[in-house]
């Protein structure tokens, strides 16, 4: 499969938000404003999870490399880039098995539905690499992720390795149908 061709296509197909003004783009996890959204994003969520940091301890998985990542969409408003989504192939967890990592959108940009763009995307093109389900993580400390994706059709599942070692992690999944 040619990935790149493939990125092209799923970041043409990935639905634009209500205002029409936003493009998404198919990068890769390094992508320097990639990197700067997840930077905002992990100092937005450090201040509620900081009081527990003792009790997290060794706990925590680290964060996945580029290498483990197919595929990071940007949002962009002109240059701006306004929101992320990346996709991660799991390998022990059966063929066709990915995880979406860091859905994050600029708290200067929420309201606008690039959240769930931005899952739109990400699905799109989890189909596009051939998944038949999707996993995610997130924290118990964010209500609003687990909204989002309660009310996108994912279900809740058990903490999956590596989190089931993190007591604040909570777990969803959502298989895709084909086609």
């Amino acid at each position: 499969m040619d990935v790149h061709a493939t990125l092209t296509d799923v970041a043409d197909r990935a639905p634009a938000p209500r205002d029409g003004t936003v493009q998404w783009a198919a990068t890769g996890w390094d992508h320097p404003d990639a990197v700067a959204l997840r930077n905002r994003m992990d100092a937005e969520l450090r201040p509620r999870y900081a009081p527990f940091d003792a009790e997290r301890a060794g706990c925590r998985p680290d964060s996945p490399t580029a290498e483990e990542i197919v595929a990071t969409w940007i949002a962009y408003e002109g240059a701006r880039p306004l929101a992320t989504a990346s996709l991660r192939l799991l390998h022990h967890h059966g063929k066709g098995h990915y995880e979406v990592k860091r859905v994050y959108v600029h708290d200067e940009h929420r309201g606008r539905g690039l959240a769930k763009a931005a899952l739109d995307a990400v699905e799109t093109g989890a189909r596009a690499f051939g998944a038949v389900r999707l996993l995610l993580q997130t924290g118990k400390l964010q209500p609003e992720a687990m909204g989002l994706y309660e009310r996108r059709g994912w279900h809740r599942v058990p903490p999956y390795p590596p989190y089931d070692t993190d007591p604040f992690s909570v777990c969803y999944s959502k298989d895709l149908p084909n086609g």
